[in-house]
């Protein structure tokens, strides 16, 4: 069969496939990441390890897209998809940037305040 013939449910196959893969591929790298920042030494591992957590939130919102535009149905389903993801995305940063700026307040008042 030649290339030029693929059905539109079989690229969406493929794509579907591809996307399961990467999405493994990625799961496993967190674990990995993970498990070397449980092991870290380092002042800063918990705070490593939040940004961790908020990296693979994004990531996996990332292919949840994916999944999402692999099953539009035309332009418009998939603008708005789009639109809506990057709402979700804006949301989770203002989010994250709030967490991690409390965390850094909370670090930088540990490190000041004096030891009786």
């Amino acid at each position: 069969m030649s290339d030029a013939n693929l059905s539109a449910d079989k690229v969406r196959t493929m794509l579907a496939e591809a996307n399961e893969r990467l999405r493994s591929a990625s799961a496993e790298y967190f674990g990995l990441l993970e498990k070397g920042l449980s092991s870290s030494p380092l002042p800063i591992a918990d705070q490593a390890k939040q940004f961790c957590g908020y990296m693979q939130r994004n990531v996996t919102a990332t292919f949840d897209l994916g999944d999402k535009l692999i099953q539009a149905k035309d332009m418009q389903d998939a603008a708005k998809i789009q639109s809506e993801f990057l709402q979700d995305q804006m949301r989770s940063l203002t989010d994250h940037a709030r967490s991690m700026g409390e965390s850094a307040m909370k670090a930088a008042t540990s490190v000041f305040t004096p030891k009786s």
